[in-house]
């Protein structure tokens, strides 16, 4: 099957080195230096001190021509992704995006056959050709707009995944989003403000009041009644990746700009409709964009 994967960040590398090995891909960067790279000197893959080479085709262009497309571009980048897809002819198009601040665009896309998805994996880009696989995880998915329905592509994604690349099918989009969701609105803006890893979040007692604090708020926000469950989730995912940097983090370590907009600045928007007080997600929010402008 022939796949474009539309971003070459961690995530984009990363899907292109597990699924060129049954799949035929085309990796869409946004600047031409690294396609080159990339055509030049092949995907260099990371995990375990093991260091795996493949040779697949890197593409600098926008002419997305394959069946299926799989976006893992920043939420900030999503927009001008978006206007090139509406341009297309019906596609199947994965999307694989934190936070939900890429649901308003998705109604312009309703002619394709439009999947969502979440990551639980732990990817570092160390250059333009080079991905580090830093956790094992999952991909999780959900069909957005035609429900309960079959489609061949996704089918021969999930029949043919890698021992180290699940593919789980999910009934509710919107459940699968917000659990996610949930975990980066927690972990990645204290990890930034706090500028520890992940593991330290509950391993130290005052961060952890904060994390809980934090916690409530977000999932009063999002109208979650899984309290007990969505805790432990939480604390599990500081567990697991106890050692690791969040995305966000290294984001502000880099001078980058970060997906707190789509975080954060989605349940400030969809507060205003519950008149509950978020102390916490507002302090974190103002926070993290008054870092961004000193960025600048």
């Amino acid at each position: 099957m022939d796949i474009g994967i539309i971003g070459a960040g961690s995530l984009g590398l990363l899907y292109s080195y597990y699924l060129c090995k049954n799949h035929t891909i085309t990796l869409y960067t946004n600047r031409k230096a690294q396609a080159d790279q990339i055509n030049t000197n092949g995907l260099l893959m990371i995990k375990d001190g093991i260091h795996t080479r493949v040779m697949i085709n890197a593409d600098s262009t926008r002419n997305y021509k394959e069946e299926l497309l799989i976006v893992t571009v920043k939420q900030y980048d999503i927009a001008s992704v978006i206007a090139e897809i509406n341009n297309l002819s019906p596609r199947t198009i994965l999307f694989l995006q934190n936070g939900m601040g890429h649901l308003p665009y998705l109604s312009a896309l309703l002619k394709h056959h439009i999947i969502l998805g979440i990551v639980e994996h732990g990817a570092l880009r160390l250059d333009d050709h080079t991905v580090q696989h830093t956790g094992v995880g999952t991909t999780k998915i959900a069909y957005y707009n035609r429900d309960n329905s079959q489609n061949t592509l996704i089918e021969q994604l999930e029949t043919n995944r890698q021992s180290l690349f699940s593919i789980e099918m999910k009934d509710d989009w919107r459940e699968m989003l917000a659990e996610k969701l949930v975990v980066n609105a927690t972990i990645n803006p204290l990890t930034s403000i706090l500028r520890v890893r992940n593991g330290e979040l509950i391993e130290n007692d005052h961060f952890i009041k904060l994390l809980k604090a934090l916690f409530i708020e977000v999932i009063q926000v999002l109208g979650l009644s899984n309290k007990e469950l969505l805790w432990e989730h939480v604390q599990n995912i500081c567990k697991t990746t106890a050692q690791n940097q969040s995305s966000m983090y290294k984001d502000i370590q880099n001078g980058h700009q970060t997906e707190i907009d789509s975080i954060l600045g989605y349940l400030i928007q969809q507060a205003t409709n519950t008149q509950k007080p978020i102390p916490h997600i507002t302090f974190l929010y103002h926070a993290i964009k008054g870092i961004e402008v000193g960025n600048d």
